[in-house]
C-alpha cells in the first residue's frame, strides 16, 4: 500500500467546531488526509465532538499526557509513522506547550514529509516579544518547516519579519460557513419575526445576546451593566448563551438591578441549538475576549460590539481583526459608556450592520478559503520536499 499521498495533520486535540473544516480538507486532498490526534484536558462542550458529527478523515487516536493542568504537553507520534512511514505533508499544530512538536517536525523531515505549521503563532496572554522563551520556542519552529498556514493577515504579516513571506499561506480561521450560510437561508425564508416568537423572544425589543464561556475575561460584568443602561429607556431583551464559573454570579446581578428579560440559555454547541437565538439578535455584545464568536456572529449577519484590548495586550484572539469599526461592528474604548454607544448605534441602525456583517463573512471568511489555504500551504511543502529530494 502506498503511503506517500498522505498528509498528516498532527494536532493535541480535535475542537468540536474544527471537524467541519478537516472535513472539507479531506475532501480537497481527494480522502488523504490523516488526523492523529488524543483528548482535550477537560470536558469542554466547545473542545469535545458530539456524537451528531460524522467524521469522514481518518483517524489515529494519540495518548496526550498533561502537566500543570494543560501548560506543557507530550504525546508520542512513532505510531503514525510506523502506519504511514512515507507521508507527503506533515501539517502540525503551532503549540508552544508541546514538547513534542521538535521532535515531530525532526522526524517527519527525517522520513521525507513536507512540514507545515498552522495556527496563530504568537500568545494573546502577553505582548508579542521575540526574546520572550515562549515565542522564540515558536520562531525557532516556524523556522523548521517548509510552510506556516496563518490565521489572518495580521499573524501573516507579523511573521514576515522573521522568515521569507513566500512561506507564509493565509488559511483564514473560520467556522463551518456552508452550514452557517445554510442556515442563514432557512432563517430569512421563516422571518425574523417569526423566528422570535417561536423562541418566545418579544418581536418588537432590542434583542442583545452573548456567546460564550461566562468569566471574567469575557466581560460577563459589562455585559449586565450595558444591558441595564439599554434596559433603562428601550424595552429589550439579553439572550446569554454560554456556561462557566460566573453563570451564579450573573444571576445573582440580575436580581440585585432588577433586570428584566435575561435569559440564560446555557452552553448551546451546536449550530442548530444556537443559531435560532443569535439570528434572532439585533447585536451580538462581547465585552471582553473576541475570538470565532466574530465569525459565528457575522455569519447570521449580525453585528458584534466589543472593547479594545487593555494596555499593550494582544488579548483578543487574532479574528477581532474582522470587526471594522462602524462597518460591521465597533471596537470601543474601556468604558461600559463607550461600550452602550457602540450598542446603541448598532441598534439604531440594525439592517444596514446586518447586511455588512454578512456581507464580509462572505467574502472573507469562508470555509472554503481556509481550506485553501491549507491546501496551498501544504502543496509548498510538497513542492519544496521534493526538490531537497531532487537535490539529495
Amino acid at each position: 500500500m502506498t503511503t506517500e499521498g498522505k498528509v498528516l495533520y498532527v494536532a493535541r486535540f480535535v475542537p468540536a467546531y474544527r471537524i467541519p473544516i478537516l472535513n472539507q480538507l479531506n475532501e480537497a486532498l481527494d480522502g488523504n488526509l490523516v488526523v492523529c490526534a488524543g483528548e482535550p484536558p477537560h470536558a469542554s462542550s466547545v473542545l469535545k465532538a458530539n456524537k451528531s458529527q460524522t467524521e469522514l478523515f481518518e483517524r489515529i487516536q494519540l495518548k496526550n499526557h498533561f502537566w500543570w493542568g494543560d501548560k506543557v504537553h507530550f504525546q508520542n507520534f512513532e505510531g503514525v509513522f510506523e502506519r504511514y512511514p512515507n507521508p507527503r505533508v506533515v501539517l502540525a499544530e503551532d503549540s508552544p506547550r508541546s514538547i513534542s512538536l521538535p521532535f515531530l517536525l525532526r522526524r517527519a523531515r527525517a522520513n521525507g514529509a513536507g512540514c507545515v505549521l498552522w495556527g496563530i503563532f504568537y500568545s494573546v496572554h502577553r505582548p508579542f516579544s521575540e526574546r520572550h522563551p515562549m515565542q522564540f520556542f515558536r520562531l525557532r519552529m516556524v523556522r523548521r518547516v517548509h510552510a506556516c498556514a496563518c490565521y489572518t493577515k495580521s499573524v501573516r504579516d507579523r511573521l514576515s519579519r522573521f522568515v521569507d513571506p513566500s512561506r507564509l499561506f493565509l488559511a483564514q480561521n473560520t467556522l463551518d460557513t456552508r452550514t452557517l450560510f445554510a442556515l442563514r437561508r432557512d432563517f430569512e425564508r421563516e422571518g425574523r419575526a417569526v423566528i422570535r416568537e417561536r423562541l418566545g423572544i418579544n418581536k418588537d425589543d432590542a434583542v442583545l445576546v452573548f456567546v460564550g464561556q461566562l468569566v471574567p475575561r469575557k466581560g460577563t460584568r459589562e455585559l449586565l451593566d450595558v444591558f441595564q443602561r439599554i434596559q433603562s429607556d428601550t424595552s429589550a431583551t439579553l439572550l446569554v448563551i454560554g456556561d462557566g464559573p460566573d453563570l451564579e454570579l450573573m444571576k445573582e446581578i440580575v436580581i440585585q438591578k432588577e433586570l428584566r428579560n435575561v435569559r440564560f440559555l446555557g452552553a448551546l454547541p451546536l449550530f442548530e441549538d444556537s443559531c435560532p437565538y443569535i439570528y434572532a439578535a439585533d447585536v451580538m455584545v462581547i465585552p471582553g475576549y473576541v475570538g470565532l464568536v466574530a465569525n459565528h456572529s457575522f455569519g447570521l449577519g449580525v453585528a458584534l460590539v466589543t472593547m479594545e484590548a487593555p494596555g499593550e495586550l494582544p488579548f483578543h484572539g487574532p479574528e477581532v481583526e474582522s470587526v471594522i469599526d462602524g462597518e460591521n461592528g465597533f471596537i470601543t474604548k474601556r468604558t461600559v459608556t463607550s461600550l452602550e454607544s457602540g450598542v446603541r448605534r448598532v441598534l439604531k441602525n440594525r439592517d444596514i450592520y446586518s447586511e455588512n456583517a454578512f456581507r464580509y463573512a462572505e467574502k472573507h471568511l469562508t470555509s472554503e478559503g481556509m481550506v485553501q489555504g491549507l491546501v496551498d500551504a501544504i502543496d509548498f511543502a510538497d513542492t519544496n520536499r521534493k526538490a531537497r529530494l531532487a537535490i539529495v
